[in-house]
């Protein structure tokens, strides 16, 4: 620790009329001492007790503190590599704008979005010289809001130029004081998440819209996901239905018998078949099934679509009936 200036001409006021004292002690032994052999004894006291006590608790100290800011001075420069790498090589971009939403720092990330190749390409331009009117208008407003708060705001915004959608984060950069300086912007690529989170959303609405039942299970005959037209067609809620395996539902097979299927449309891929499914207040139901295999997070899970053919099963042999009593009304009608 530093000695305060007060203490230390303190310490050298002491020091010196100690070596006084010694000198008056060392003329009262040696009378015949001259005066400037008093003067050299006198110096040379001052000398040896002021020297040490300054290195120790004067110089040794500003020693030791320059060696520490050396020291963090470095590990400041190392954490500021690694933070401008960090920043340079993310795939996201990042750029810091003013009040007027001029640049004032970007990253390779985000110059090569704009086609800047140097840094001096950007000084003094602001984000109205690359986007358009109405891009320009929104985000200004985003960051005056910021600078009005002090508190962060994440939006999505698509990008005009291509197309493309990003997630920005908009943030304060703030001063010693806790003012506002500046705002920084991290913008994230998300048009894949986007489309996949449109196909999803699309493969949702086809799969619970659907007039067929749909049902994915796993090999072990458990269910996975279903949609409420399979449920609908069996009389059971969704909270009941859940707690179902296939062989609750199939009329005419065993758990035997399912498993052995299973295992074969596991080896075709693929399976379609009649079968006839129990509902849940014990009515049977024909129906005409499509099994395939699909890969769900790297498991093999079953996809089974079913048409409820009940009704054409009806007609069929209503059908299949009249023609029988047809034929024999033209067998037993007597020859004229």
């Amino acid at each position: 620790m530093f000695i305060r200036p007060i203490e230390l001409l303190i310490i050298i006021t002491a020091s010196i009329f100690a070596s006084a004292a010694l000198v008056d002690l060392i003329l009262s032994i040696f009378p015949s001492l001259s005066i400037q052999t008093f003067a050299l004894v006198d110096a040379a006291l001052i000398t040896i007790i002021l020297f040490p006590l300054i290195y120790y608790l004067a110089f040794d100290p500003l020693k030791s503190y320059i060696e520490e800011l050396k020291r963090s001075e470095e590990t400041l420069q190392g954490s500021e590599a690694r933070y401008r790498s960090l920043v340079e090589t993310t795939d996201n971009s990042i750029y810091l704008v003013n009040r007027k939403c001029e640049y004032l720092f970007m990253n390779a990330k985000h110059r090569s979005r704009l086609f800047v190749i140097f840094d001096t390409e950007y000084v003094g331009k602001s984000y109205g010289d690359f986007h358009s009117p109405e891009e320009t208008s929104v985000f200004s407003e985003r960051v005056n809001k910021v600078f009005e708060t002090g508190e962060s705001l994440q939006h999505e915004h698509r990008s005009q130029r291509d197309g493309r959608y990003f997630l920005r984060t908009v943030s304060p950069v703030k001063g010693p004081n806790g003012e506002v300086v500046a705002v920084s912007i991290v913008s994230k690529d998300i048009t894949t998440l986007k489309k996949e989170h449109g196909a999803e959303l699309r493969y949702r609405a086809i799969f619970e819209q659907s007039p067929y039942g749909i049902l994915i299970g796993d090999t072990m005959g458990n269910m996975i996901e279903f949609n409420e037209t399979a449920c609908r067609q069996l009389g059971y809620s969704k909270e009941e239905f859940a707690r179902l395996r296939i062989s609750d539902i199939d009329a005419i097979q065993s758990p035997e018998e399912i498993g052995a299927k299973i295992k074969e449309v596991l080896h075709k891929g693929s399976a379609e078949f009649e079968t006839m499914h129990k509902t849940k207040d014990g009515k049977i139901r024909d129906v005409h099934v499509i099994v395939r295999t699909v890969d769900l997070f790297g498991n093999k899970v079953l996809q089974s679509i079913w048409q409820d053919i009940t009704e054409r099963k009806q007609a069929e042999a209503a059908l299949r009936k009249y023609r029988e009593q047809l034929e024999k009304m033209v067998k037993e009608r007597p020859e004229t």
